[in-house]
């Protein structure tokens, strides 16, 4: 797979230099932001040390990959976790790539390894954790270098079931995943394929997504696995204390998640506490007493019988959608338009369905419909295929995805290119209709010259508060004085 040749190659970069640390004076107890990578590499990233570290006798390190580039954000959602189970926490200031898996592991690697020379840590514990796209980049590097001990998947994860075979020792793998992401049901079957390779493994869930982070409570318990998976393997120090706290909090999400009624998901995340804290014999009767408080609840029955229809209704709808994108989009088939936006008003709808697991679905097939139809876009506009099908995945675009202008600036490009200005036109107002205000890339748009100088394209700038590049002037105005001159 191209992905995997693109890691080995920079992985092999990366931990040829890691070990020459050098230290240099941080705030414990506080993130310090905008660490510069080096002086030749642009780029910044932020740490958080926990009060008590200890550069003679180091914690473990997690790195978090954020694809907005947020760290000081992102090392907050975290400093709970760092301070109270000893960790070192670290992340980058620089965005992800969308378009270069290259470039995107080449900063990340660039930011590790500045951190090394910098900060302390131990060697032998290190964890990454990514966010939504960046999830796929964390979930990768623990398959094909042993140094990495465990893996956070934040809303999107990635798995090769060759690289696993090849690893020599197992790896951590702990997921989070909003109710509302349609990747909930691809991390579960991650997680499972994992668990029956004697990999230790949980799933996470909280009440959100599919852009929202979770809240430290759950970030603290997902990383929570990693800490007693350490303590079980005799890599950290037996702490009781830190064990009881662990336990409480992972049982105050639980109380949590039924305070919100969500009770077919407390029951899956206390069938996960059990596999958790199996190890102690002190929990049993607690966890006991809580299954059998939510069996008993008939509104759990209810949830468990209700998810099990939903998740087959959303399996077969997200198969229908595939099908007919594929089809409508090899024919260009503009009668079936309607379809689709009648699709995203149904969706519009459910997301405010007063039963929680029907609004669920809606926002996870919303988010399915929104990730085949960018994914298709993209692909497509970048290639040789045919003028209608490059329309007409672009007018999808739009209708799943309205805020955002790549649909809309594709249109106006084709349709003007190949002369067909009312539709131009059309999408332009629809586009400027959203807020757009980038005029001057309007202007930079390629083969639309004659749609660029024309009246009616300058007077739709200006109407909408933009500066018109080319003269505009009024007809009606213009013939009377073209008249007065005359006479």
């Amino acid at each position: 797979m191209y992905l995997k040749k693109v890691i080995i190659i920079f992985f092999s970069f990366f931990f040829s230099v890691t070990m020459n640390s050098q230290e240099i004076r941080l705030k414990k107890g506080d993130v310090t932001d905008n660490i510069r990578i080096n002086d030749s590499i642009e780029g910044t990233y932020a740490v958080y040390l926990p009060q008590n570290y200890d550069s003679k006798n180091p914690p473990a390190v997690i790195f978090i990959i954020d694809p907005d580039g947020n760290a000081r954000q992102s090392v907050q959602l975290f400093r709970k976790t760092a301070e109270e189970q000893s960790y070192v926490v670290a992340s980058s200031n620089r965005k992800i790539d969308d378009a270069s898996i290259e470039n995107n592991l080449k900063q990340t690697l660039e930011f590790m390894n500045s951190f090394y020379r910098t900060v302390p840590v131990d060697p032998n514990s290190l964890y990454i954790a990514g966010f939504n796209d960046a999830g796929q980049i964390a979930s990768a590097l623990p398959l094909v270098n042993e140094r990495v001990n465990g893996v956070l998947a934040i809303n999107n994860a990635w798995i090769n079931t060759e690289f696993t075979e090849n690893r020599k020792t197992s790896y951590s793998f702990s997921a989070i995943v909003g109710t509302k992401d349609y990747t909930r049901y691809s991390i579960v079957n991650i997680n499972d394929f994992l668990k029956d390779e004697d990999f230790p493994s949980e799933i996470n869930y909280f009440e959100g997504g599919p852009e929202s982070w979770p809240d430290a409570n759950t970030i603290y318990n997902a990383v929570a696995s990693f800490t007693l998976n350490a303590i079980k393997e005799e890599k950290r120090q037996k702490d009781d204390s830190l064990v009881n706290k662990i336990f409480e909090s992972e049982i105050a999400a639980i109380e949590s998640l039924r305070r919100e009624r969500s009770y077919y998901t407390a029951w899956v995340q206390l069938k996960k506490a059990e596999d958790k804290f199996e190890e102690y014999d002190r929990f049993d009767d607690q966890l006991k007493e809580l299954k059998k408080s939510i069996r008993r609840n008939k509104a759990f029955k209810q949830q468990r019988r209700n998810w099990y229809t939903v998740k087959e209704e959303e399996m077969l709808q997200r198969e229908d959608y595939t099908y007919f994108l594929e089809t409508d989009v090899y024919t260009a088939n503009f009668e079936n338009i309607g379809w689709w936006a009648s699709q995203i008003d149904n969706l519009e709808e459910g997301k405010s369905n007063n039963d929680l697991l029907e609004r669920n679905k809606a926002f996870r097939l919303e988010g399915y419909l929104n990730t085949i139809i960018g994914s298709t876009y993209k692909d497509l506009i970048s290639s040789e295929t045919f003028l209608d099908q490059k329309i007409y995945i672009s007018i999808l675009k739009t209708i799943v995805d309205k805020e955002n202008p790549d649909g809309y600036l594709s249109i106006i490009q084709l349709a003007g290119h190949d002369g067909d200005y009312q539709t131009a036109m059309l999408y332009l107002e629809d586009l400027l209709k959203t807020g757009y205000d980038n005029f001057p890339k309007l202007y930079e748009l390629e083969g639309v010259l004659d749609l660029q100088m024309s009246n009616e394209f300058n007077q739709m700038i200006e109407k909408y508060g933009g500066t018109a590049k080319y003269l505009v002037f009024d007809t009606e105005e213009q013939s009377e004085e073209n008249s007065t001159e005359q006479n």
